[in-house]
């Protein structure tokens, strides 16, 4: 029997290129060759690329996302998208997919697209009576007063771009006469953000996924970060946070964090391997966000929870991939 040809796509066009690369790597090594052809697709601007073993790049054909090889054409039977920010985690490479009928791991394009931008998804799952905390959203164009945000708010507060992930252009602003400069800087990264009244507390990822349609919690992490808060630098340079597996947090709370997890993980229709962020304090829990495309390197949180279950990051990603391919086929084809 053929093996299936598989594509990891990787990289991408936001500031989270570097460590989508990392994590493209590592799902590409962690699958298994004996039963899969997998293929590593690098994608940088316009160009969507794959290096041959002879060193040689060769460019995929996007009409039909094939791979022109001097042997013959390689047709995907699945992919599994490795891009944190855009285009993979908000949904516009999903369509892509779902045009061309081929099957791929995570989530589908609409609830990518939802997830992906803070706005939205705070604005669902209020609906389901998920908590958190007080927001103003703002869009580039709408004039700002930064003393009535400040009244509303209070400070410090944060101000985020509504579409990034990986904490790219996210402020925290302690003193008024930084609210402005952090607006801006929020509105490099997209056209929309949300300033967020601070909460004090603890900073917990839960890490869920979905094995025979059935959701289940990975682990929980406790995220203690040596800087002001867990900014791309803390994230991703050693040393500077550390991230506790299992999270030393009270039974009662453990129970609601998974249970609250699993809720929004159903509510909002997730697939795959998904990370949901909260802030726990004496008043409860408040949701921050999804990661529908958390980061999944070596040292990233969930592959962590992985190895604290005891379950093989190579055999979970296997798993995926063939249920992946059991499915009907998306359309197009």
């Amino acid at each position: 029997m053929q093996k299936p040809n598989i594509a990891v796509i990787t990289g991408g066009h936001s500031g989270e290129y570097e460590i989508a690369v990392q994590s493209g790597e590592n799902i590409y090594a962690q699958l298994d060759k004996a039963r899969f052809n997998v293929f590593l697709i690098l994608m940088k601007g316009n160009s969507w690329s794959y290096r041959r073993e002879t060193g040689e790049t060769v460019e995929v054909d996007k009409n039909d996302f094939s791979l022109p090889l001097p042997q013959g054409r390689v047709r995907f039977d699945a992919v599994f998208i490795a891009i944190h920010g855009t285009p993979g985690e908000n949904g516009k490479l999903q369509g892509y997919f779902d045009m061309l009928g081929i099957p791929y791991v995570g989530c589908k394009a609409d609830i990518s697209a939802l997830t992906f931008n803070k706005h939205l998804c705070n604005t669902y799952l209020k609906a389901y009576d998920v908590r958190m905390t007080d927001a103003v959203h703002l869009y580039r164009h709408e004039k700002a007063d930064p003393d009535a945000l400040i009244a509303c708010l209070g400070l410090p507060c944060f101000v985020k771009p509504c579409g990034s992930g990986s904490s790219v252009g996210v402020t925290k602003v302690k003193r008024a006469e930084d609210l402005q400069a952090a607006m801006e800087e929020a509105f490099v990264y997209d056209e929309e953000l949300l300033v967020e009244r601070f909460v004090p507390g603890r900073e917990l990822a839960c890490g869920v996924v979905a094995l025979n349609r059935q959701p289940q919690v990975i682990a929980i992490t406790e995220i203690c970060p040596k800087k002001d808060f867990f900014d791309y630098e803390a994230k991703y340079q050693s040393g500077l946070s550390d991230e506790i597996t299992p999270a030393d947090i009270p039974a009662a709370l453990q129970k609601q964090c998974e249970e609250e997890s699993l809720r929004i993980y159903k509510a909002l229709g997730c697939s795959g391997i998904v990370r949901i962020d909260y802030i726990a304090n004496e008043t409860g829990l408040y949701f921050i966000e999804v990661n529908t495309i958390p980061g999944q390197t070596s040292g990233s949180i969930v592959p962590k929870q992985l190895a604290y279950r005891g379950w093989s990051f190579s055999e979970l990603c296997t798993k995926l991939l063939e249920e992946t391919l059991a499915q009907p086929s998306p359309g197009g084809k």
